[in-house]
């Protein structure tokens, strides 16, 4: 090996008073060389590369260089390699990837019959003991696992009781109009979010973003209405000017966010580890992740220096999530803050294009996805060490057994049946199987006569169909939130102690949520040209209908069809106040309770 002297200008020790540069050669070993200049106008160092003499490999076998000269020449020349061949083969992944995706049919030509596939007593049994992972539920959760599962080799079988298989991205026809029961926006959708739904969906899944004022915050008591944008700035300099939020509390609610976000994503990523891994990481996790990430939302903002008026405009969606900020732990608000930073996206073909997307790709990799095939109980039996382990699920008399596991996404209450009191339906698993999970969410103290974990708030969906587009009637891409006032807590507290579903009417429930879905999906008008729909949801406690639970749908008493009567008049007029146009076109509705949803 050969080298190169290499020539720098240097800084020299002492301040020269003549008007010539002056120039020092320096040899620092046999093979380099530094040439040396000092300028006179120069009193600080500034080196100056001239020639850098990198070695220069020749190939003389008997002229072996040293043993750490050869190591950095090496690990110089490796490092560009590694980047080089790494980058080469994600972009031919990527290219691969494209490719194979762009023969695939696109979200609106997969037929709608792919969520719709049932399978017979015949299929249960051949099924049996040739799948690794049961799936119990067909919901995003579900689909998304048995995507991944799928795409890593697993054999998969997904069961949905319902008709039509997809949760709350399945949507329903009703008299020529089309409806989407739960996803009315999404947000977070960086790079990150469309690369994961193009993984899950073989990029056959498009998305559009809805207008760019995505949100309107409507206080029913005040009449204030705010505007929220794509532009994430925007909107704080909004609330700013609103409700005089001081750039300290703006300081501290940035910081405390980051710390709520910080220990939320720690305790999440441990989840994913083997519990002996949580067990012995959460002493050291347990003190930081309670207070910054489960104090109440109302208490941390207040510790911002945040008025009442000003966290009830920060909380409007707490809707998102359905827990008021008295209730809600700060990491779910310190998520929710910048989800929706750039807008909204819906996706396009409507709600049931994930769920269509899903399935397919699932049944792609040879996985299967069923409707109306009800699990009636999670198999288990008990292992050597003493445990309980999932060996199959048992769906219309027929146990269908599995080579791995099972995954449920019925929820926590219908999995392990914990209402004490009583349930006219059984868990999935056995009560005494399922004991030491429930005993995670319980008080000990209380336990087993008290559950920690209750149902959630149900809704009223009032669904609309009109015979204009979205065009003709200048229905806009976004939501409207209709709050009953600033103060959600009360709101909230006085909707858990309503004694009457009447008090669920647009002026008393908390909120409303007004959604022009048709207008939100360009390729509406191509399946139902001249039509438009909208949505108003609310919320009220199950409890309240559930002297008409054990009754037919269509055979349910005057009171209860006088009632709905009552409540779709309501909210019609919560409708027509934020969009007045609407009046003398709206041909069809239909409300649905918590009974029929």
């Amino acid at each position: 090996m050969q080298w190169e002297p290499y020539h720098a200008s240097l800084p020299h020790p002492e301040k020269s008073s003549c008007n010539k540069s002056r120039t020092d050669k320096i040899i620092c070993s046999p093979r380099e060389t530094i040439i040396t200049e000092t300028h006179p106008l120069c009193h600080n160092s500034i080196i100056i590369m001239e020639k850098v003499a990198f070695p220069i490999l020749n190939y003389n076998i008997w002229n072996f260089p040293s043993a750490a000269n050869s190591f950095q020449t090496i690990l110089k020349a490796l490092i560009p390699i590694f980047f080089i061949v790494t980058a080469y083969f994600i972009l031919i992944q990527g290219a691969r990837s494209r490719h194979n995706n762009a023969k695939l049919p696109k979200y609106d030509a997969i037929p709608s019959s792919t969520v719709k596939h049932v399978a017979s007593k015949d299929v249960l049994r051949n099924l049996s003991g040739k799948i690794d992972v049961a799936i119990v539920g067909s919901g995003i959760g579900a689909l998304s696992n048995a995507v991944c599962l799928a795409r890593q080799g697993f054999k998969v079988a997904v069961f949905e009781q319902n008709e039509t298989v997809g949760g709350c991205t399945h949507t329903f026809e009703k008299e020529g109009y089309e409806f989407d029961v739960g996803v009315h926006y999404v947000g977070g959708f960086g790079p990150m979010v469309r690369k994961m739904y193009d993984e899950l969906s073989d990029g056959q899944l498009r998305w559009t973003k809805l207008d760019r004022v995505y949100d309107v915050i409507y206080n029913g008591k005040t009449k204030e209405r705010i505007e929220m944008t794509d532009d994430y700035d925007e909107n704080r300099k909004k609330l700013t000017h609103h409700f005089g939020v001081t750039a300290e509390s703006w300081r501290l609610f940035d910081r405390k966010k980051t710390c709520a976000k910080f220990w939320s994503l720690v305790v999440f990523q441990l989840k994913l580890w083997h519990p002996i891994v949580l067990r012995i990481a959460w002493p050291f996790v347990v003190v930081p992740y309670r207070h910054y990430a489960l104090r109440p939302t109302r208490d941390v903002l207040k510790e911002c220096g945040m008025s009442s008026k000003a966290i009830g405009a920060l909380t409007y969606h707490y809707g998102d999530h359905g827990v008021p900020p008295h209730r809600c732990p700060f990491f779910m608000t310190a998520l929710l803050d910048t989800h929706y930073k750039g807008g909204g996206f819906f996706p396009r073909g409507g709600s049931r294009s994930i769920a269509k997307c899903f399935t397919a790709s699932i049944e792609r990799r040879g996985g299967y996805v069923y409707a109306l095939s009800p699990v009636e109980e999670i198999l288990t039996k008990k292992t050597f060490l003493g445990a309980h382990a999932a060996v199959g699920v048992r769906i219309r008399g027929v146990d269908v057994m599995v080579k791995k596991c099972v995954i449920s996404d019925a929820g926590v209450l219908r999995t392990f049946g914990l209402d004490s009191a009583g349930s006219d339906q059984a868990p999935l698993i056995n009560f005494k199987v399922g004991a030491a999970q429930r005993a995670l969410l319980h008080n000990k103290k209380s336990y087993p006569t008290i559950d920690a974990v209750t149902p959630c708030m149900s809704d009223l969906s009032l669904f609309i169909g009109l015979d204009r587009t979205d065009a003709q009637l200048n229905l806009p891409a976004q939501n409207i939130w209709h709050l009953h006032d600033w103060d959600h807590d009360s709101a909230w507290k006085a909707a858990m102690n309503g004694a009457s579903p009447l008090d669920s009417t647009a002026d008393k429930t908390p909120f409303l949520f007004i959604s022009n879905e048709s207008a939100k999906d360009p390729d509406f008008c191509l399946r139902h040209p001249g039509k438009s729909t909208s949505e108003v949801f609310a919320l009220v406690k199950y409890s309240l209908f559930e002297k008409w639970a054990h009754t037919e749908h269509e055979s349910r008493d005057k009171e209860y069809l006088e009632l709905k009567e009552r409540l779709t008049e309501s909210y019609l007029d919560a409708f027509y106040l934020h969009f007045p146009q609407a009046k003398g076109h709206v041909v069809f509705t239909s409300l649905g309770t918590p009974l029929t949803m």
